[in-house]
């Protein structure tokens, strides 16, 4: 009886697996940029995928060249579409969701915590609608190196020699380990010298790779002190016309003092301060409070240090839309400023993007309430 409860506890366990670390992206999650166009739309670049989308729910067809990209960061999600008749304006909103949640279900993997998602319109009433509809699609946008995709090659019928295939297979294996062992040594002796020359006179090692690390929402409330309290549901302006970007208290002098004061660094970080780079993105709720936060940059010391910042941070202003509290993402690159020594917020990107006129406000002067 024993042996049968575990077989079927392991069944269980295989059954469950494709499901763990699935991406829990949903379309109510996604914050969009809207733009538009009155020509077909043109590439951006050399490093994208193109795929045909597709209405309904029945997901997208799979390419190669699109599966061979779903381990690579995925920096921009681009869906053209057409509207040259009143019938197309009026169905967009239902039609583009259908689109996205279609590439959704073919390939989850490129709905990344980094990636940015666009909706771009072919308008144009009696346009070129032949030219649209070649462009029409989603363009996936990578970053890093375009990876090869497997090939199919018809090989040349090779005639019997006195070595069989798995003779040469070893003979060329040989060759290669030879070739290696010498480049194995080199490596060695580099990161002894790099070593070596760090003890000797303090030199920062090279820069690493760029890494990310990530804190969600579970981990700030475990490891963060207690904070004002956020609210249960969006809050409503009298004025729908009234708009806020996301903003850090009373806007960027709060936001660079908190960094300033939650960042210490040492004698030898402000020695090597060229390496001091990170890129922060942070996902907020309606109510201010910040679901995930995300760090990227070599520097590993100071992706830490930023991240143990965040755990202290107050609730933002959140974005307001039409009158009503929503989520955005901000995205903030810091560096190290000479002028005051410190950590600081050099550019602050929020999404969505809101008109100019949209300024950092308390709650108390857009809804008349305290904060």
């Amino acid at each position: 009886m024993r042996l049968i409860k575990l077989f079927l506890i392991k069944m269980l366990f295989i059954i469950s697996l494709p499901s763990i670390g699935q991406n829990t992206t949903s379309f109510d999650d996604m914050n969009f940029e809207d733009d538009s166009i009155t020509t077909a739309y043109k590439p951006v670049g050399k490093n994208y995928v193109f795929l045909r989308s597709k209405r309904g729910n029945g997901g997208l067809t799979k390419t190669p060249k699109a599966d061979s990209i779903m381990a690579l960061p995925i920096t921009e999600i681009v869906l053209v579409f057409s509207e040259t008749n009143a019938a197309a304006i009026a169905e967009r909103e239902e039609a583009n969701q259908e689109r996205w949640e279609n590439l959704l279900k073919t390939y989850p993997e490129y709905f990344q915590f980094s990636t940015t998602y666009k909706d771009l319109c072919q308008c144009k009433i009696n346009g070129d609608s032949a030219s649209f509809k070649k462009a029409q699609g989603f363009y996936v946008y990578f970053a890093g190196a375009e990876p090869k995709v497997a090939e199919k090659k018809v090989e040349d019928i090779k005639v019997a020699t006195k070595e069989t295939k798995a003779e040469e297979k070893t003979k060329e294996n040989k060759k290669e380990k030879i070739k290696e062992e010498p480049k194995k040594e080199e490596r060695k002796k580099e990161v002894s010298k790099t070593l070596t020359k760090e003890k000797e006179d303090d030199t920062p090692l090279p820069e690493g790779k760029e890494e990310t690390v990530t804190i969600t929402e579970a981990d700030l409330a475990k490891d963060s002190p207690k904070k004002k309290a956020g609210y249960l549901k969006p809050k409503k302006a009298k004025d729908t016309k009234v708009c806020r970007p996301a903003c850090y208290e009373n806007g960027d002098d709060d936001l660079n003092a908190f960094f300033k004061d939650n960042i210490t660094l040492t004698k030898k970080q402000r020695r090597h301060s060229k390496q001091l780079v990170s890129t922060l993105k942070l996902q907020l709720h309606f109510d201010g409070s910040i679901k995930k936060a995300m760090v990227t940059g070599t520097n590993d010391v100071l992706n830490q240090q930023v991240l143990g910042a965040i755990k202290l941070m107050n609730l933002w202003n959140p974005a307001v839309k039409g009158g009503v509290t929503i989520k955005s993402e901000v995205k903030i690159t810091l560096k190290y400023d000479k002028e005051t020594k410190s950590i600081k917020p050099f550019e602050v990107v929020a999404n969505p993007r809101l008109p100019v006129k949209c300024k950092c406000a308390s709650d108390m002067e857009i809804f008349g309430q305290a904060d």
